[in-house]
């Protein structure tokens, strides 16, 4: 047996005997009560302290098991006002209504058995004031409680005045209702942050609460205004519903755990149906839940699309749950911090889920590997990239410009030879290579890399395009902002290889370029009235191409019919969601 289980024995058999203390001091008094008050009296002290206790045993890190328990024994406490001597009698009358205080306290700290700042935490500190300070009072000024006309001593009795007591009465009734019409608004806001399985299993202690206050606001205010003193009748009005409480708890607990129950259920039946975060949300009531899934190998959590995310830290207004299966974590939910009033029932629903979690978390593991791949080709295209740029750059300002010299120091030599000689015939035909071999040199630079692409823009590169086809070609680029090197790079290679298939198999008399940003896309199209027929499967260069703008996550296709003619069009995001950096060139 625990220390904790032996300790709440001892409280329980303490308890019981303190109700049958305050049981027999009522049957022994000089003053006549009403059996019926009597049994709701023991009701309501043996049912606070039962109901506390039990909730201490299953819940002990939550403070309201104490708090109801010690509603409980104060309540008894009271009884001591029926005692015939006048030590009890006067300690009683002090403490006669300890337990308002402690009541006030346990219904602003449920569920969780802790206070927030602010209203709440002020309504505790008037309410146990106002239960300690203003029966005190009383006793000072007045020498016995109304309506007890053999009651014995007040010993604490300083001035019996009338005056005196009408004041401190009606300042208790404003104290009264301010601290209910508080407690009714804190219990609303309560009931109102939470989802909706924490208002079926917690809100009829709210419920019970609220109506307590809403009853006692109905009592005060007409006593405040002069109406007459309450009656008997309202009186166990309102002890009823006060000893009602601790059994609406002892359901809640009950509703708890059948709606744990019922969301375990749910989650067997309806995972297989719909994704594990809707399930969850319905089974939470939480429309706000998101999932992360955990990839051991990365060591990182991602959504369901495969992008990496962050868990909420605590302090932002989110809280986390993280899911398990086998000893090795699944998830994480990202959930409405009201649910940590009840954090075994998450973790229910997830293990529930927890099958269906691990096969979700799959898919992502594979969009994340996709975009990972996909990221390993951005980068392996923009190095291609960087790299044709640097040869292109490298011929421009190498080869190209020693076989410009050479061609200067030929035309000289050929200036200074006989005309008639061989020398100069042999020079002749040197130069005719060398213009030749220059410009198949340009020509290859600009299909490594063409310069004016990186100096001018995409813009500059079709139209330079359109002018060295032997055919007619329509220019259309609306682009706005500049594009990202790698997708400008893309697009003009795209109209370069679709030209050069026009050029060689088409037999067209003419073409149209298209290119235009569609929102966040690029499109880009090349189209013409030849013979059509293409196959991109016959190995074109329209393959590479394709791969080409995949790997910026777009994508190319081929429409060609017989005598229809060709269109090319290419499809790629205008800033490709995986960042492509481009080495600079030395």
């Amino acid at each position: 047996m625990t220390g904790l289980r032996r300790a709440l024995i001892g409280l329980a058999i303490a308890g019981f005997a303190l109700g049958l203390v305050a049981l027999t001091l009522v049957t022994t008094s000089d003053r006549d009560t009403p059996v019926t008050w009597v049994v709701l009296a023991l009701t309501l002290g043996w049912g606070f302290e039962g109901a506390g206790i039990y909730a201490w045993w299953r819940r002990p890190d939550n403070r309201v098991g104490p708090l109801m328990t010690l509603v409980g024994f104060v309540w008894f406490l009271g009884s001591l006002t029926y005692a015939n001597a006048a030590v009890p009698f006067t300690i009683g009358t002090v403490f006669d209504n300890l337990w308002v205080g402690a009541l006030i306290h346990m219904l602003v700290a449920f569920p969780t058995g802790r206070v927030a700042a602010g209203l709440e935490r002020r309504l505790v500190i008037v309410g146990w004031l106002a239960a300690t300070a203003l029966p005190f009072a009383t006793a000072l000024v007045q020498a016995e409680p109304p309506g007890c006309g053999d009651c014995p001593e007040n010993l604490l009795l300083v001035t019996d005045s009338n005056a005196a007591a009408d004041a401190v009465d009606v300042t208790g009734f404003v104290v009264t209702i301010v601290l209910l019409g508080a407690l009714v608004v804190v219990l609303y806001r309560r009931w109102r942050s939470w989802g909706k399985v924490q208002r079926r299993a917690l809100s009829p202690v709210l419920w019970i609460g609220a109506a307590i206050g809403a009853f006692g606001l109905i009592i005060a205010v007409p006593v405040l205004l002069g109406a007459d003193e309450v009656t008997d009748a309202v009186d166990s009005v309102l002890i009823v519903l006060v000893a009602a409480l601790p059994f609406a708890f002892l359901a809640g607990l009950l509703r708890s755990s059948l709606s744990r129950a019922g969301a375990v259920n749910a989650m067997f039946e309806r995972v297989g149906g719909v994704t594990a975060r809707d399930a969850l949300a319905e089974a939470l009531g939480d429309e706000t839940l998101t999932l992360a899934y955990w990839l051991p190998d990365a060591g990182r959590y991602v959504d369901a699309q495969g992008r990496a995310v962050e868990l909420p830290p605590a302090g932002t207004g989110r809280s986390v749950t993280e899911i398990a299966r086998e000893g090795e974590p699944v998830a994480a939910i990202v959930h409405d911090p009201a649910l940590d009033d009840d954090p075994e029932l998450v973790r229910t629903a997830g293990s529930a889920a927890a099958l269906a979690l691990a096969n979700e978390r799959l898919a992502a593991e594979l969009r994340a590997r996709y975009d990972d791949l996909q990221a390993t080709s951005a980068r392996l295209v923009a190095a291609s990239d960087a790299a044709r740029r640097r040869i292109e750059r490298d011929l421009h300002d190498g080869a190209q410009q020693r076989f410009v010299s050479l061609s200067i120091m030929l035309n000289l030599a050929r200036k200074t030879a006989d005309p008639e000689s061989r020398t100069a015939a042999l020079l002749d035909d040197a130069l005719v290579e060398l213009t030749a071999g220059l410009s198949e040199l340009r020509e290859l630079a600009r299909g490594i890399h063409p310069a004016v692409l990186t100096q001018r823009g995409l813009a500059a590169g079709l139209d330079a395009l359109a002018a060295r086809a032997p055919f007619p070609v329509a220019i259309s680029a609306e682009l706005g902002e500049p594009l990202p090197p790698a997708v400008e790079a893309a697009a003009y290679f795209v109209v370069t290889e679709a030209l050069t298939n026009v050029a060689k198999y088409a037999g067209a008399s003419s073409a149209e370029v298209l290119v235009r940003r569609d929102e966040d896309r690029v499109v880009v199209e090349v189209s013409d009235d030849g013979v059509g027929g293409a196959d991109p499967s016959a190995g074109s260069g329209l393959t590479g191409l394709a791969d080409r703008v995949a790997a910026l996550g777009g994508r190319l296709e081929v429409r060609s019919g017989p005598s229809r003619g060709t269109v090319v069009r290419a499809e790629m995001p205008a800033s490709p969601r995986v960042a492509v950096r481009t080495a600079p060139s030395p």
